[in-house]
C-alpha cells in the first residue's frame, strides 16, 4: 500500500546497525515500501541498498547544524552541499526531501529559530527547484510540534509541495475528540486548525511521524491495543486524505522509557500485534501494477452505525474489497488495561446491476492475526459484525 511508511535510524549505534540484516528482512515481510531518515553517509549506504534489492524509497530529512559543543543551531550554508553529497550518493532512493525535523524543540540557543527556520525552508526549496537532478522532487514541509510554532512560523505555501504534521494521541484511539473547545492534538485539529497554517492553499498532508508507545507507566498503550491501533491509523488517516502516513519507528532502540518503546517490533525483532497488523494490512490490499481505472459498486450499509467507518477498495481483477471497523476505544489510559467493546451488526447491500457471486471475510482478532471466513449472500446481501479491529470484506461478481 503506498499509504504507509515507518521511520528507520540507521546510522544509530545499537539495533539499526547490529541488526540490520535482519530489519531488512522484516521490512521485505511486512510489504513496507517507504521509510524516513535523514541525511547522512551511513544511512545512504542502507537506503542504496533498500532500494536496489526491495525497492523502497526514503523520505530523507534534510538539517545540517552548526559545528561545536551542543545544542546546536541550523546552518543554512551547508544546505548546497547536503545536497550535493545527496545527489553523489543517494538519489536514486528519494522520494522527498523534508525539511528539519521538530527544529521547534531541538533548537537550542537559537533564539532566531522563527526566522532561521523560514529561511531554510526557502533555501532548501528555491536551492533544489534549480537543480537539474532535483528539481522533480517534492519538499515535504519541515515537522512542528505545536499549535504556537505553526502559527509563529506560518504561511510556507510557495515552498513546500507536502504539508507536514507529528500526529501522537497518547495512548487514546485515533480518532479520538481531543481537550477542549478546538479538540486539542486530535486528528480534526491537526487537519483543520494545523496544516492550513502551514498551506493556505490546502496542499496535500504527509504525517511523517505517529504512532503509539508501549511504556505504560507514561501514558502509552498496551501492546495489543496498538495493533488495533495502527491498523484503524493507517486506515482512518487514508480516509481523511493524507497522503502517506509513517509509523514511528520500525524498532524499539536501548533507550529507558517510552523513547525506547515504539516500535513496530521489540529490541529482539520479535513481533508486536502493530506489526503484524501492518503486515496483513499490505498483504490482503495489496495490488501491484501500473494505473488502472478503477469501478464503482453501489451498496449501503445498514444496522448499528454508531462510529461505524469504512473504506471502499478495488483491485485490478476487478474484486472490491470493503474494510470496515469501529472508531472507539480499545484501552482504557486511566487503569492502563484493555477494553473490549461489543460488535456491532451490519447488512451490506450491494445495489444496481452488480451481482455479488462470492464473499470473503478478513477478520483482524485482539493480536492483530486474521481470521478468514466465507460470508452467505442471500439476494445481493451480507449481514455480518463490525468491531474495535479491521474487518474487510472480499466482493467478487
Amino acid at each position: 500500500m503506498e499509504s504507509i511508511g515507518v521511520n528507520t535510524h540507521w546510522s544509530y549505534r545499537g539495533v539499526y546497525i547490529d541488526k540490520y540484516n535482519d530489519l531488512k528482512a522484516k521490512l521485505a515481510e511486512a510489504g513496507i515500501r517507504y521509510v524516513r531518515d535523514h541525511t547522512n553517509p551511513a544511512s545512504y549506504v542502507r537506503a542504496i541498498d533498500l532500494y536496489e534489492s526491495l525497492g523502497i524509497k526514503t523520505i530523507t530529512i534534510t538539517g545540517r547544524y552548526k559545528s561545536g559543543p551542543g545544542p546546536h543551531s541550523l546552518d543554512p550554508t551547508q544546505i548546497e552541499g547536503e545536497l550535493s553529497e545527496l545527489k553523489a550518493q543517494a538519489l536514486i532512493t528519494v522520494d522527498s526531501l523534508e525539511g528539519p525535523n521538530e527544529y521547534d524543540l531541538e533548537h537550542g540557543p537559537d533564539t532566531n529559530w522563527v526566522e532561521n527556520l523560514k529561511n531554510y525552508t526557502i533555501v532548501l526549496y528555491k536551492t533544489a527547484k534549480a537543480d537539474e537532478k532535483l528539481r522533480n522532487i517534492p519538499i515535504t514541509a519541515p515537522s512542528l510540534t505545536s499549535l504556537n510554532a505553526f502559527e509563529t512560523i506560518g504561511d510556507l505555501d510557495p515552498y513546500i509541495d507536502y504539508v507536514n504534521i507529528h500526529p501522537y494521541f497518547g495512548g487514546e484511539w485515533p480518532d479520538y475528540p481531543g481537550w477542549g473547545e478546538n479538540g486539542s492534538y486530535s486528528i480534526n485539529w491537526f487537519l483543520n486548525y494545523l496544516a492550513p497554517r502551514q498551506s493556505p492553499s490546502g496542499k496535500r498532508i504527509q504525517a511523517t511521524e505517529t504512532g503509539y508507545h508501549n511504556y505504560l507507566p507514561n501514558g502509552g498503550a498496551s501492546e495489543e491495543a496498538d495493533g488495533k491501533y495502527m491498523a484503524r491509523t493507517f486506515m482512518e488517516f487514508f480516509r481523511r486524505g493524507i497522503y502517506r502516513t509513517y509509523k514511528y519507528e520500525l524498532v524499539n532502540q536501548n533507550i529507558t522509557g517510552q523513547e525506547g518503546n515504539f516500535g513496530f517490533l521489540r529490541a529482539d525483532l520479535s513481533e508486536k500485534p502493530s506489526f503484524r497488523a501492518v503486515k496483513n494490512l499490505i498483504a490482503i490490499l495489496s495490488d501491484k501494477g501500473p494505473k488502472f481505472e478503477v469501478g464503482s459498486l453501489n451498496y449501503i450499509l445498514n444496522g448499528s452505525m454508531d462510529n461505524v467507518r469504512q473504506i471502499l477498495f478495488q483491485k485490478r481483477n476487478g474484486d472490491f474489497y470493503l474494510a470496515v471497523w469501529l472508531e472507539v476505544p480499545s484501552f482504557d489510559t486511566k487503569t492502563k488495561t484493555d477494553l473490549y467493546p461489543p460488535a456491532q451488526s451490519l447488512l451490506l447491500t450491494v445495489q444496481g446491476v452488480s451481482k455479488i457471486s462470492n464473499a470473503t471475510l478478513y477478520a483482524f482478532n485482539n493480536t492483530s492475526d486474521v481470521n478468514t471466513a466465507s460470508l452467505s449472500i442471500n439476494n445481493n446481501q451480507i449481514n455480518f459484525n463490525t468491531t474495535d479491529k479491521i474487518s474487510i470484506i472480499k466482493l467478487s461478481s
